[in-house]
């Protein structure tokens, strides 16, 4: 059985269909948003992003990837949006991929990336004060090379249902 890391956007379904993953496949479930916020003892993510600021917070999720990695005690692991862009997140992902690993891609168009920020404000505040079009925009610019660079495949999202993903992934890869 093989083991998953989920990159992408916000909203792409990484924390959904990661949940659809380890189901199917009878593994464990890390939502690295919740060991981060765990850590800086806060109750959600962005959250901590607000009180620590973004380097701060980036380090403690570098931290916490490699702490995921390291004890290997679950099989799908759903990175935040920005993580691959934490300082040493880039080696620790492609060690990863060398021990196994499978990273996996989230993609869906921004237009209904920004309309799944939109429904849920609480849960997905804008990073930057940004309308969620312009900051996806911004933010796609700025990461998705990086995240090509680290998939090994790439997954739409935009239209399907996250148990319906999750099992192409796992017919697929798993």
């Amino acid at each position: 059985m093989h083991r998953f890391i989920l990159i992408g956007l916000r909203a792409t379904g990484k924390s959904s269909v990661g949940r659809q993953i380890a189901r199917l496949s009878g593994g464990t479930f890390l939502d690295l948003d919740d060991a981060v916020s765990a850590a800086a003892g806060s109750c959600s993510a962005h959250d901590a992003f607000i009180s620590l600021g973004e380097p701060a917070f980036r380090t403690l999720e570098a931290a916490a990837l490699a702490d995921a990695l390291r004890t290997a005690l679950h099989t799908v692991i759903a990175l935040g949006g920005g993580t691959p862009t934490a300082p040493g997140a880039v080696e620790l992902l492609e060690r990863a991929r060398t021990d196994g690993w499978k990273v996996i891609l989230l993609d869906a168009p921004d237009d209904v990336l920004a309309q799944r920020i939109r429904q849920s404000p609480g849960t997905r505040p804008s990073l930057t004060g940004a309308a969620p079009d312009q900051e996806l925009a911004a933010i796609r610019e700025r990461r998705w090379p990086l995240f090509e660079r680290l998939a090994d495949v790439t997954v739409a999202t935009g239209t399907s249902h996250p148990s319906e993903i999750a099992q192409g992934i796992v017919s697929t890869i798993g």
